[in-house]
């Protein structure tokens, strides 16, 4: 798969180049039927062929801010961390306001563990008052807070998101989060379960609610989130954590 990227990423830069022309109304068109096609294949995991229909679409109409999104969404599920950070502020060049952009660029930066220049962004998407979303970036920026230790700046920002979308898990499991930092354990434990009723396989919280079980005593209730996490999770050093847990708790 990533090489199949670095090919369709050189063919990118030939095409671009050579439709470096301001877009007739014709070739807009096609470019927004380009990314259309783009979303379709998206939604079927289709990876590879969505990236070489947003790049057509880039082709015909540089200025597509929508397409410069979907390629830096795209070139981050593949890891290409600059690569998807230059397209998002290419379609920030084109449309400054363009919070999605925005709060993308600041999971990258958190990705890279980029806490500060995280929250710089997802501070910028939320300052667009007609951003669709802000739950997502209130949450985002709870998350870099608890990864700088802030607790009391990432509490505030995780029930913002909540006041905005009180049924998201992964807003519910960072309040979790929290909690254990502040040695709130049993409230901790009711935000990790209250994710796992919206999202059952949620194997973050099942890890976390795990190893709260087993910090308070909980043993019997430990061994069935650890014993789901070894079953679910696609993270192998987890897995083998959960396995020592288990081992532990059985023996």
């Amino acid at each position: 798969m990533t090489k199949n990227f670095a090919v369709y990423s050189l063919i990118s830069v030939l095409l671009i180049i050579s439709c470096a022309s301001v877009p007739n109304s014709e070739d807009i068109k096609k470019a927004e039927t380009l990314n259309k096609i783009g979303y379709s294949y998206l939604d079927n995991g289709q990876v590879n062929e969505a990236f070489i229909e947003f790049q057509k679409a880039l082709a015909l109409n540089p200025h597509n801010k929508e397409a410069l999104y979907n390629l830096g969404y795209i070139s981050s599920i593949f890891k290409k961390f600059p690569e998807a950070i230059s397209y998002y502020k290419r379609a920030l060049s084109i449309d400054p306001a363009y919070s999605e952009a925005i709060n993308n660029l600041g999971v990258l930066y958190s990705e890279t563990g980029n806490w500060d220049e995280a929250i710089k962004y997802f501070k910028a998407a939320l300052d667009n008052a007609v951003y669709l979303t802000p739950a997502w970036a209130y949450s985002n920026l709870s998350y870099a807070y608890y990864k700088k230790g802030d607790y009391l700046n990432a509490e505030n920002a995780v029930k913002d998101a909540l006041l905005r979308n009180p049924v998201s898990p992964k807003a519910v499991y960072i309040l979790g989060l929290i909690y254990l930092e502040t040695h709130n354990d049993e409230a901790a434990i009711e935000e990790f379960k209250k994710a796992i009723g919206m999202l059952p396989d949620y194997t973050d919280a099942h890890w976390e609610l795990g190893k709260a079980y087993f910090k308070t005593g909980k043993k019997a209730r430990a061994l069935k989130h650890f014993e789901l996490v070894v079953e679910k999770d696609n993270n192998i050093e987890r897995k083998r954590e959960a396995l020592n847990y288990i081992e532990q708790l059985k023996y």
